[in-house]
């Protein structure tokens, strides 16, 4: 959570007494979460602890004396989100405890402890980051797009494509700042011809943060109505694996330690998830099963997809040999 820097301590005399100033001590939050900004001082009878932002003008953060919070003149950007630990400052501890962590928040600390022995200050320099939390990739007409949201600093998104194939025609980027200061990434590349044969994989990252997606296409598959038909997907050993229809819809998850979670409206349809994720599925009518379906495999940094189109045959004649073909290969 904290990176402590260096430490240089000078001392300087002023005229009410001698003041021991410590240097600035650098510490990194993660945007709405909480951080502790560290301080120590000899402990003492009589303490005093004011902590205050130093941002051109100062900013009353936390005030402490007479054995209470002294919170009458803190700024309102503060108000119900910092804290001490009362139980430590008789040891000398006046760290300062931040809830809710956000972009405002960043700048230089200064806390100060005054005892009847001596007065200190201490400098904190407070950063803020918001990793990239995860990606989302979708393949619509020969169109990759990869998103994330919610990321600081100003990220970056790199696409690779392995084997590289001479139709890729372009890829774009757009980067937006939202209103709480946070950054959204947006990217896309097209593609000339419906490619199976390479993967896709999309990467952002910032100075703090990566994550990678992966995609992969298979080629279409097709089924007839009321059959079964068995979507291949391959785990690669990673138990974190879900399933969706039409990007929006999920169909089930099965996670680390758990069993499978299959939602309502798909369990009269899922007969059966393998070890390596393919699933088992009972298709019926084109309106109700002829779409997208995705197999997302989740890892510390990172996701892989199989993109799979489903195509549901309607003709009597095609859909009765398929039937066969699907009951063979099932067997097998």
């Amino acid at each position: 959570m904290t990176a402590l820097g260096s430490v240089v301590v000078q001392t300087v005399m002023l005229l009410t007494g001698l003041v021991v100033v410590q240097g600035d001590t650098q510490v990194g939050c993660v945007f709405g979460g909480s951080c502790v900004l560290p301080c120590r001082f000899p402990p003492n009878s009589d303490t005093i602890l004011h902590w205050v932002k130093r941002n051109g003008k100062d900013v009353q953060v936390h005030s402490y004396y007479d054995d209470l919070d002294q919170l009458g003149h803190q700024d309102p950007l503060y108000k119900g989100r910092t804290s001490l630990f009362h139980d430590q400052i008789s040891g000398g501890d006046a760290s300062l405890g931040l809830s809710r962590v956000n972009l405002q928040d960043q700048g230089r600390y200064l806390c100060y402890a005054s005892t009847s022995k001596n007065n200190q200050e201490t400098f904190v320099t407070l950063t803020v980051r918001a990793p990239v939390a995860g990606l989302d990739i979708m393949l619509v007409k020969n169109i990759f797009t990869c998103k994330s949201r919610g990321i600081y600093p100003r990220p970056q998104l790199t696409w690779s494509v392995s084997p590289r194939p001479a139709t890729v025609a372009q890829d774009t980027t757009e980067v937006h700042e939202d209103d709480q200061g946070l950054y959204d990434i947006s990217g896309s590349l097209r593609t000339l011809y419906n490619d199976t044969e390479s993967t896709y994989s999309c990467s952002v990252q910032n100075e703090h943060s990566a994550r990678k997606v992966t995609i992969r296409q298979i080629p279409p598959m097709q089924s007839a109505p009321r059959s079964e038909v068995l979507l291949p997907c391959d785990a690669s050993g990673l138990d974190d694996i879900t399933w969706t229809f039409n990007h929006n819809q999920t169909i089930l998850r099965r996670q680390a330690g758990q069993e499978k979670v299959v939602e309502t409206e798909w369990q009269q349809h899922v007969r059966n998830l393998s070890e390596s994720g393919s699933l088992l599925l009972y298709v019926t009518s084109s309106a109700q099963s002829e779409g997208t379906y995705r197999c997302t495999l989740r890892y510390a940094d990172g996701e892989d997809v199989t993109h799979i189109e489903l195509k549901i045959l309607e003709d009597p004649i095609a859909g009765r040999l398929l039937v066969k073909i699907q009951k063979q290969s099932v067997r097998c």
